[in-house]
């Protein structure tokens, strides 16, 4: 049995971990390109939205080198995630592909829930290997994190130009290669070193710019045109709301402990939505945006794929959200067939804006600043 799974950002870490760990045979697809995505369109349904479309290439890849289990992890609810993996595996079987399709609602799941649905994969192997290699897992997903969080610091206040994107290059090389949860951790260890002693301007002010949206899109970096590599060598300190360790967090840690803490995000958003669900992170995208705000950050950015529904719906607060706490936000909208000049020049011409912004507040600080309000941000 080998399985196979679909990238997400750096999710591919963990699973590694977790995969290694238990002593699982696996096919990892190549990081997500454009020869994936486009095996993807050729045999999804025209609306789609486009993380669908590339986890099917992932799925089709992996596959094609051997693959005969998919791993796949979703949620529930509204969002069309809930019943991807159901018309997934129907796709591959019209196409002539038999596998075994483990599908994981991380959402509603327990701990024990989690070793139960990974019976089909781990059969045979010994319950202290299963609870290790979830825990090492588990660990790995904040430590990535962490390490991508100190990226985005040091390249937007670095002093030579692409000392950080050389250092995660040589990261995502080495961790690739890597075997298992030591030789993974010290390739993070060793980034983490290296970001460390990158020389960096302490007296710069960087922009900061927090990135709002669909949770694939706002990890999957093919997806978001790198978006936080652009902004970040723009001189922008970009902070992401649904890193990989926060969905973890919200979704299957909050579930374990037996008291319930509440998701800040998701109430703020309710000021607008007086709703408990719109599906996928619909309120949340509402809730980080005010809560930026008041953090005092220069701008947002919403990314999300087309057809998107709970994006769409909280694109229609941002009218009214932005002219009561006159918080500029953008909304970038991505599908197979975004161009990346196109989509660089519209952020190089939102972060200049927020620039003059900023520059005006300094030259009147005595006098109260007009509403701010960005052009129709439609497609």
């Amino acid at each position: 049995m080998k399985v196979t799974f679909p990238h997400m950002g750096n999710m591919y870490i963990p699973v590694k971990v977790l995969l290694d760990t238990i002593g699982i045979d696996y096919v990892m697809p190549s990081l997500c390109n454009k020869k994936s995505l486009e095996s993807g369109v050729a045999n999804s349904p025209e609306f789609a939205c486009l993380p669908f479309k590339t986890i099917l290439g992932n799925f089709i890849e992996g596959i094609e080198n051997g693959a005969d289990l998919i791993l796949f992890g979703g949620g529930c609810g509204q969002c069309r995630l809930g019943y991807y993996g159901d018309l997934l595996n129907e796709i591959l079987k019209s196409m002539g592909y038999r596998v075994k399709f483990v599908y994981l609602e991380l959402n509603k799941m327990s701990f024990k829930g989690i070793i139960e649905e990974l019976k089909p994969v781990t059969e045979g192997k010994s319950l202290y290997a299963i609870i290790k290699g979830i825990m090492l897992a588990l660990k790995t997903v904040f430590t990535a994190d962490r390490l991508n969080r100190l990226a985005n610091y040091t390249r937007c206040h670095e002093i030579n130009k692409g000392q950080t994107d050389m250092i995660v290059r040589e990261f995502e090389l080495n961790v690739q290669k890597a075997v298992g949860h030591r030789e993974i951790n010290n390739a993070i260890k060793t980034a983490v070193r290296k970001l460390r002693k990158v020389k960096i301007d302490k007296k710069a002010t960087p922009l900061k710019i927090v990135l709002i949206g669909e949770i694939y899109v706002l990890n999957e970096p093919f997806v978001n045109v790198e978006i936080e590599k652009k902004l970040g060598n723009m001189g922008v300190q970009v902070y992401n709301t649904l890193p990989v360790s926060k969905w973890i967090k919200e979704h299957l840690i909050k579930n374990i402990l037996p008291f319930k803490i509440p998701d800040k995000p998701h109430e703020a958003g309710k000021e607008y939505m007086h709703t408990n669900d719109i599906g996928g992170h619909g309120l949340s995208t509402i809730g980080n945006a005010i809560l930026h705000y008041k953090k005092k950050f220069d701008g947002a950015i919403q990314v999300y794929p087309l057809t998107c529904m709970p994006e769409i719906i909280a694109q229609c607060t941002f009218a009214e959200l932005q002219k009561k706490y006159n918080i500029p936000i953008m909304t970038l909208v991505v599908d197979e067939m975004t161009g990346e000049a196109g989509y660089v020049t519209r952020l190089e011409a939102f972060v200049d804006m927020l620039r003059m912004k900023k520059a005006e507040a300094k030259r009147t600080k005595s006098k109260k600043m007009p509403p701010f309000a960005l052009p129709d941000n439609s497609v």
